[in-house]
């Protein structure tokens, strides 16, 4: 199968490899060339990377947009979660407004929708009423990422001085 489906940038749509690998890199999105992915159709548009639809096997998304993906495992850093189906996701930060979630963990999100199934959702979360929560997922504290240790000893830091 293919990587890529399309890439819709500045008005064109791009079916190329080479091409869309070359948009990526020179928009800042050369994380998104360590993933393993299939059938991708992609858009940029201000400055944000959206899938539309594709197959997400594993890797690291920084930040973006995800309006229709089949996640099958990975860590999400930031961004917003549309739909799709996600299982073995990490969600570092973001917003979700809809989706199926089926294992994982949500560290730090605005959950505004969706259905969580043996998902752990941290303390940190907003979840709006209505959010569907079935299986063996209990909202706890959930250990912290090497990053938020070390935003929270920059803040620590910070206020340390400020004293």
């Amino acid at each position: 199968m293919a990587r890529y489906k399309e890439l819709k940038y500045n008005g064109e749509t791009i079916t190329e490899k080479y091409k869309i690998d070359e948009i990526l890199l020179d928009n800042g999105f050369n994380w998104f060339l360590d993933a393993e992915v299939e059938n991708m159709r992609l858009e940029i548009m201000k400055e944000t990377l959206i899938i539309n639809a594709g197959i997400w096997y594993n890797g690291v998304w920084e930040y973006g947009v995800l309006r229709d993906v089949d996640w099958r495992s990975g860590t999400f850093m930031n961004g917003v979660i549309y739909n799709g189906v996600f299982k073995k996701i990490t969600v570092e930060k973001g917003i979700i407004f809809n989706g199926k979630f089926l294992k994982g963990n949500v560290l730090k999100a605005d959950v505004r929708g969706g259905e969580f199934m043996d998902v752990t959702i941290a303390r940190d979360c907003v979840i709006e009423k209505g959010v569907k929560r079935t299986g063996s997922e209990i909202q706890m504290d959930i250990p912290q990422t090497q990053t938020q240790q070390y935003e929270n000893f920059k803040i620590k830091k910070i206020k340390d001085f400020l004293k």
